[in-house]
């Protein structure tokens, strides 16, 4: 047997002492030895060492089932209405323009991007009538008078509506009148729910289609269009 696994050194002053002595001769210091307890615990505490490194870790189980959440939950949203090919066309007509406003120079060059989609929406609605149009309520409230406004989104930048008040309605009368059939089918809808809708346009010099926004920024980059509501009824 070799006799280095005879001795260990003594921490108190160095010197080699039998791993059999109680305490060193050179000094007396106790020497410590491990106890059967000391190394049943230190086996133990290794085991659970191993187990925390082979254990999955629950972020990668949940970043690996994610997608599959994501799926499934794409599968449960509701498809979009298609909307009707005059609808989108005026939509088109609209927007194109919002992006070229933004980019114009000057005020000259706002102006005759303003004529040029008066003429673009010209061609969509001829007649200025419209028969179910799809959007999404953005106002429903009455005036003082009980009267119900409504405001209808037909993209992120354009909406359908009637006046909010009862001094701008006086010649257009878009306000709904409280107990007509109209008003009636408003009674069950809320903000934000889907509709289709039908009605007509007003008149305008300037745009074809009345708009009410106070000043050509509104007008050309979140343009508000005065409507006539015919009908108005709940597509979810």
């Amino acid at each position: 047997m070799n006799s280095e696994n005879l001795f260990m050194k003594c921490k108190a002053c160095g010197k080699e002492v039998s791993k059999t002595a109680k305490s060193c001769p050179q000094c007396g210091e106790k020497l410590k030895k491990l106890s059967v307890i000391h190394w049943i615990g230190f086996v133990l505490l290794s085991l659970f060492v191993i187990g925390l490194i082979n254990t999955p870790d629950e972020n990668e189980q949940s970043s690996s089932s994610e997608p599959i959440a994501k799926v499934s939950a794409k599968t449960n949203v509701q498809p979009e209405v298609a909307m009707p090919a005059d609808e989108i066309q005026f939509i088109s007509a609209v927007e194109k323009y919002v992006s070229s406003f933004r980019e114009a120079k000057n005020e000259l060059q706002q102006s005759a991007l303003r004529d040029q989609r008066k003429n673009e929406i010209a061609k969509t609605i001829s007649g200025r009538a419209v028969s179910s149009w799809v959007g999404k309520i953005n106002q429903l409230e009455t005036n003082t008078e009980g009267k119900a406004i409504l405001s209808i989104r037909i993209s992120p930048d354009i909406e359908i509506k009637t006046w909010n008040n009862a001094l701008s309605d006086i010649n257009a009368s878009t306000l709904i009148n409280k107990g007509s059939s109209l008003y009636s089918s408003l009674f069950e809808l809320s903000r934000g729910q889907q509709v289709e809708f039908s009605g007509s346009f007003f008149s305008s010099q300037t745009d074809y289609v009345e708009e009410t926004s106070m000043t050509i920024q509104g007008s050309m980059r979140n343009p508000e269009f005065l409507f006539k509501f015919k009908s108005v009824k709940p597509l979810n």
